[in-house]
């Protein structure tokens, strides 16, 4: 008390004086510190995130590849990478990482991709620490997504005619219709994945980077159509240079429109009575949609594993923006390609399969892929018998032992847990022998080969088995195709659904799920893929390769359609089981015209098609197993003719019937044969190329095309398939005569 107390009365004040110092100096040295530390800075200002556009103006379908643009202010120059999350149709979450990107000071637009697999599933977009998420239709930014049915189309240009949307209402598919800018399309290709039709109308100019990804879109399946604006400079500049049709030097002049009135199917006259000069089209192969007697003017010509079709006349102007069968005309423009639409006849065959869980190609696929030789799955028989071989041990025979036999029943506190036990093990010791202790996949490779272009299209499907429940990292690696060529392929690796609203499906309502969060890399790898014990995942994944010199065709088509030339390929084996089918026909090498397997079609020798035992059949009897038998009638000389059909078996689990289907199931009659739908592998339909031009050559292969790689180490697969599609170009032959003297006056 003395040395604090009041005796000395500078000694408070002293102390206080003191304590001031004291906490004055801690302050600013501690504010030192933080300046030369970093603490005491002003914190970044962290990215603002605006109102994303999932989709094409909100437009998306579940299943398939779907464009992001996310508007972003920053307030200083950096490297920023985009997470967008969604739900798979196993119910766990996906995050798809794109790589970083360098932004500048300010508000600028990013652009993602994101593949949606639930209907009501929670869709999440993150930068830098800013997140939005939304549920389908709680939130102004996100609506539900579209069936995998539904068709849609997205136009360029505002052209007229395109009103015709509808709802998905059964029996047929919706359609649904919107407009964008062209400065909002997408560059990357799988963006596109979705739409059926992309329609570019007028004066329409597209940079290098979204032409080439609209490119690599239609060379994998897509279809682009392409209307002109009428002055042949503007058009040549607004057609993109890849394209197959080409606008000529000089216009030309029509003076009717009644092939294009017929093409609509419409009786309304198009409002114009005098002369066009409208642009010139130049192509080498395809059809002839519309002309005014030799100008041609609606043009369709196959790109890769899609379609161009270009109209030198403008939608966006007279005389087509005025003329009332406009509607009917785009609508034929853009869906139909030769594929027949979805009627109720086909709705209602596929209906009677739907207590299979099949009503899909895709589905047909995914059920052959899950089967795997290896795991022998006990039937509910069997499981029902073992648990009533159980109670009937720890029931009855455990009381005949402790009452009759040992007369202690006080024993059974010994006998129950012993007899439990013993069950217990014998059902764990062959429920692993039953399903095993390793990885397992299965693995199907459809590969399309565009020997125009010289390039290559492969989709691998991989189903993977998982003796434990973990999280593990999937990749695909696709093999060149060309021996010693120093380009690697890479291929992009996601879950695959199929559109049912069974379990396993995506149509399905959102439950109780997993819950589990997995990553799609920049570079196409997944990573932390959740796998329960005993269980598969289906996945698939795309690649691109260039193949030159991988094949040489010289293919020529008589004026009747009948096929000659050469082919030569130099893949590493044979190719097996294979075929050519030109227009309506298929071309097959054989001992004998009865042999079911044609000759392997050796690898570096020179194959032609006019030689001995090369037979010729038409396609849609070949692969219906369609058979014309005459019967006698009885007391008749005359005869009755009958055709029989095999129906088609969507149970089958073969794959070399269901790719063989797939690849012509539109030219085959679609669903009113399958009774199936195909919509989510639409683009391996190869129907619509045989109208235009190309012969496919269809066969499987013994090579590897792909492996997959489990935690980066090579996973060999217990099955693997592969098919292969050569899209081969057909010239036409020289003896068609073109100078006939022309009858009637024009």
């Amino acid at each position: 008390m003395s040395h604090f107390g009041a005796s000395n009365g500078h000694r408070p004040i002293e102390l206080s004086h003191y304590v001031r110092r004291c906490l004055i100096a801690v302050i600013v040295g501690i504010t030192t510190l933080g300046t030369h530390a970093g603490l005491f800075a002003t914190d970044k200002v962290p990215p603002i995130l605006g109102k994303p556009v999932i989709g094409w103006n909100g437009n998306y379908i579940v299943g398939r590849w779907t464009p992001v643009w996310v508007p972003l202010t920053v307030q200083d120059s950096e490297s920023i990478s985009m997470e967008l999350t969604a739900v798979d149709p196993d119910g766990n979450r996906v995050s798809f990482i794109s790589a970083p990107t360098d932004v500048k000071e300010g508000t600028q637009l990013l652009e993602g991709l994101i593949k949606v697999g639930r209907l009501d599933g929670e869709v999440a977009v993150g930068v830098s620490g800013a997140t939005l998420r939304a549920i389908p239709d709680k939130a102004d930014w996100l609506k539900s997504p579209l069936e995998p049915s539904t068709r849609l189309i997205v136009t360029v240009g505002e052209p007229r005619g395109f009103d015709f949307e509808t709802k998905t209402t059964n029996p047929g598919p919706g359609i649904r219709i919107t407009t964008v800018k062209a400065a909002e399309l997408p560059t990357n290709p799988l963006a596109y994945d979705g739409l059926t039709s992309l329609v570019l109308a007028g004066a329409t100019e597209l940079s290098e980077a979204r032409s080439n990804a609209i490119r690599d879109w239609v060379a994998s399946g897509g279809r682009l159509v392409i209307s002109l604006p009428i002055d042949s400079a503007t058009a040549r500049r607004c057609l993109l240079d890849w394209s197959p049709i080409k606008v000529g030097e000089t216009p030309e002049t029509v003076r009717e429109f009644g092939s294009i009135e017929a093409y609509a199917a419409r009786n309304i006259r198009v409002p114009q009575t005098s002369t066009l000069s409208i642009p010139s089209l130049k192509f080498e192969v395809g059809e002839i949609l519309a002309a005014s007697r030799s100008v041609p003017f609606l043009v369709r010509a196959p790109f890769g594993m899609g379609s161009v079709t270009v109209l030198a006349l403008d939608l966006t102007t007279n005389p087509l923006s005025e003329w009332k069968g406009l509607s009917a005309f785009c609508s034929r423009l853009s869906i139909s390609d030769g594929r027949p639409d979805v009627s109720e006849k086909g709705i209602n065959k596929g209906a009677q399969l739907s207590t299979t869980g099949i009503t899909d190609l895709a589905t047909q696929l995914h059920a052959g892929q899950e089967n795997f030789e290896q795991i022998h799955r006990a039937s509910p028989w069997f499981v029902m018998g073992c648990l009533l071989s159980l109670l009937v041990v720890i029931g009855p025979i455990d009381y005949l032992i402790v009452h009759r036999i040992l007369r202690r029943p006080h024993l059974t506190w010994v006998t129950f847990p012993v007899f439990a036990a013993i069950g217990t093990l014998l059902a764990s010791s062959f429920a692993t022998a039953s399903n095993q202790t390793s990885y397992r996949a299965n693995q199907l490779n459809i590969v399309n080969v565009d020997v125009a272009r010289s390039s290559a299209h492969g989709r691998h499907f991989v189903n993977l088995y998982s003796p434990t429940t973990s999280q593990t990292s999937i990749n695909i690696q696709p093999v060149s195709l060309i021996p010693g060529s120093s380009e690697k392929p890479t291929a992009r690796v996601i879950w695959q659904g199929v559109p049912e609203s069974t379990f396993g499906g995506m149509l399905r309502k959102t439950g109780l799920e997993n819950g589990a969060h997995y990553q799609q890399q920049p570079n196409g790898e997944l990573t932390e893929v959740p796998l329960l014990q005993w269980s598969s995942k289906e996945l698939i994944g795309e690649s691109v390769q260039s193949v030159e010199g991988l094949v040489d065709c010289n293919l020529k088509a008589s004026p009747t359609g009948s096929l000659s030339g050469t082919i030569l390929h130099r893949f590493s084996s044979p190719i097996d089981d294979w075929m050519i089918v030109y227009q309506n026909r298929v071309y097959r090498h054989l001992k004998s015209r009865d042999d079911a397997q044609p000759l392997p079609l050796p690898p570096k020798q020179v194959w032609r098609v006019e030689q001995p035992g090369v037979f010729q059949r038409e396609l849609r009897p070949f692969l219906t197993g369609i058979l014309t038998m005459a019967t006698d009638r009885f007391g008749s000389r005359s005869s009755d003719v009958v055709r029989q059909k095999s129906n088609y078996d969507p149970l089958s689990r073969d794959p070399l019937e269901l790719v063989r289907i797939l690849t012509f199931h539109s030219e085959l009659g679609g669903e009113h044969y399958t009774g199936l739908t195909n919509q989510l592998l639409d683009e391996e339909d190869c129907s619509h190329l045989l109208k235009l031009g190309r012969a496919i050559l269809f066969g499987r292969l013994s090579q590897s095309l792909a492996s997959v790689q489990h935690e980066r180490q090579p996973l060999e697969p217990d099955r693997q398939t592969s098919f292969v599609r050569l899209i081969l170009p057909v010239a036409k032959s020289g003896e068609v005569m073109k100078d006939l003297k022309r009858v009637l006056p024009d």
